[in-house]
């Protein structure tokens, strides 16, 4: 597993966070899985991207479900489509 770092959200709690993702990390979903904003050119940039909670990965159609794409445990559909601002339960706290 990725090592992971600190990162604290709007309300003063904070989410561990592959060290990969943390400059991209926007906020949390409501189940507590990441959203980060792309840079990969495969898809728009600025798209929100939801990563699991398990892995910091992200999902994939499975056989009958949405899963992480590194461990393959069943996570939130919404995982697997682009996300949008009205996903972002709480935003990463400005420093």
């Amino acid at each position: 597993m990725a090592r992971r770092v600190r990162v604290y959200l709007e309300d003063g709690s904070h989410t561990l966070v592959p060290q990969s993702e943390a400059q991209n990390l926007v906020g949390i979903t409501e189940n507590g899985d990441l959203i980060v904003r792309t840079d990969e050119p495969i898809f728009k940039i600025g798209e929100y991207l939801g990563l699991t909670s398990c892995c910091g990965a992200t999902a994939k159609g499975c056989d009958g479900y949405v899963g992480c794409r590194i461990c393959y445990d069943e996570c939130d559909s919404a995982l697997g489509a682009p996300l949008r601002d009205s996903d972002i339960y709480l935003r990463v706290r400005a420093s």
